[in-house]
């Protein structure tokens, strides 16, 4: 529940930054006014770094000109909105391939001088090497209430980068669309290294944005074999950057330990917070000194309340879910794990625990399938390279890739076995068994991915043309 409420808080309050130059990049209004960026026109107060470091969370502030969250801003505040009557054209052109015959006015949009300044500036921070992104809310009130914005305007700068990468395709250039999937998975490896469970889950999804458009252009007729060599040194040397969702289960213990205490001492203040996040109250103003009232409801609330007992349900809950990603997924601890029996274990006194405890499972899955994505799209390149390099004949098994992908990546996150692989006369096909860890022949419930097999095929198979709804041509 904790995590919920702060994914919707990404989504309820994913207003995009308005930044017109370093002037408009903060305010401040003395030395102990809280510094206020601007998101497109509403004032957004941050949530100082060394209150931050002080609960244990380890983020730095690099000088402005090195970090990259500030170029990204820029690039935030740059895009305009994808227009009504062209968002099935757009989403189209994200999923599968460039809308020929109805490509003239999502190019203009895509063309159009702020937008191409925006995703300019997306793959120079891309380049950067350091991120770190900013918080945003009132330390005085709850931790839960920690605002994250630039989620969402995050996400859809990727997804710009990979429509205008469809276009690039279409024009046959090839070299500059790969480099915007590489630029979407390095913006997801900047975002996915926050210090919450949903930046981490937001950077694995822009990193899967970007990794299965590099695979689809891998995949195309018409690349050559020095582009595919150099796609893959880049997809190896990418590969240590990939975002994983250790990181986010670390601190969202943190996250957990915080709200036990809030909950042990600050009770009324915590309810306040939640009353006024979830708009049940309307508006509501707390009293931010702290009083002999306050000091008392702490000293009671410790009294009353066993916070380490509490404290330890929460940690033997959060130690289960890290073991996980320590092993792949299947493994028998993987395999022997149920959540919602861990969750029920703990004693029917300790309703915080047993409300507040978020579920972790589904992010540590998503985690392993970006990982067998990842593996996947470099295994499916240099298959296309052996057909290039070996008159047309492909690869008779998958070790023969060797070096170019080892023995160790060519093995199924989901199955402690190498990828399937099967030769069909010039073409082949090439799966994951995926999470339910059966090998369903390669076999997609209606194409969707990672619903039985997650599958790729060469030659691939022709995209369903598109075709726009009435509603989005009126």
């Amino acid at each position: 529940m904790t995590r919920s409420i702060l994914a919707a808080l990404a989504v309820v309050a994913g207003v995009t930054l308005g930044l017109t130059g370093p002037p408009a990049w903060a305010q401040t209004g003395g030395d102990d006014a809280p510094e206020v960026i601007i998101f497109r026109g509403d004032e957004m107060k941050v949530w100082p770094f060394e209150e931050l470091r002080s609960r244990g969370y380890d983020v730095v502030e690099p000088p402005r000109e090195e970090n990259a969250f500030w170029v990204c801003l820029e690039a935030i505040n740059a895009y305009k909105d994808v227009p009504k009557e062209l968002q099935e054209a757009f989403d189209y052109a994200l999923t599968a391939t460039w809308p020929k015959g109805h490509d003239e006015a999502l190019k203009s949009f895509l063309m159009d001088p702020a937008n191409q300044q925006a995703l300019a500036a997306a793959r120079r921070a891309a380049k950067m090497e350091t991120f770190q992104s900013y918080y945003f809310g009132d330390p005085k009130g709850s931790i839960i209430s920690i605002l994250l914005p630039s989620l969402s305007t995050h996400r859809q700068l990727c997804k710009m980068l990979i429509v205008d990468g469809r276009r690039l395709e279409a024009e046959g250039a090839y070299d500059r669309a790969f480099e915007n999937y590489v630029a979407v998975m390095r913006l997801g490896s900047h975002v996915g290294g926050g210090i919450t469970l949903i930046e981490n889950l937001v950077g694995v999804a822009c990193w899967s944005l970007g990794d299965r458009a590099a695979c689809q252009l891998g995949l195309r007729e018409g690349i050559p074999a020095s582009q595919l060599r150099e796609m893959l040194k880049t997809l190896k040397e990418l590969a240590a950057r990939r975002p994983t969702v250790e990181r986010g289960l670390y601190y969202e213990r943190m996250f957990g330990g915080g709200m036990v205490d809030e909950i042990v001492t600050k009770p009324t203040r915590l309810f306040q917070n939640l009353n006024g996040i979830m708009g049940m109250y309307g508006d509501y103003e707390i009293n931010r000194e702290e009083t002999g009232w306050e000091k008392l409801e702490a000293r009671v609330g410790r009294l009353m309340l066993p916070d380490r007992t509490i404290k330890q349900h929460f940690n033997e809950f959060y130690d289960r879910q890290y073991e996980l990603t320590q092993n792949p997924a299947y493994s028998e601890t993987w395999t022997s794990f149920d959540e919602e029996k861990a969750v029920m274990s703990i004693p029917q006194w300790d309703i915080f625990a047993r409300m507040l405890l978020p579920s972790l499972t589904r992010a540590c899955t998503i985690s392993e399938r970006l990982r067998a994505q990842s593996l996947l799209t470099r295994i499916a390149i240099a298959l296309r390279l052996h057909v290039l390099e070996n008159k047309g004949q492909p690869a008779e098994s998958l070790s023969s890739l060797d070096p170019a992908v080892p023995a160790d990546d060519r093995i199924d996150p989901f199955s402690g076995k190498e990828f399937k692989y099967k030769v069909d006369g010039k073409g082949w096909t090439l799966y994951s068994v995926a999470e339910n860890r059966v090998d369903d022949g390669g076999k997609t419930e209606s194409g969707r991915l990672w619903d039985l097999d997650y599958v790729l095929q060469f030659p691939t198979p022709d995209a369903k043309p598109f075709e726009p709804t009435e509603t989005s041509n009126e």
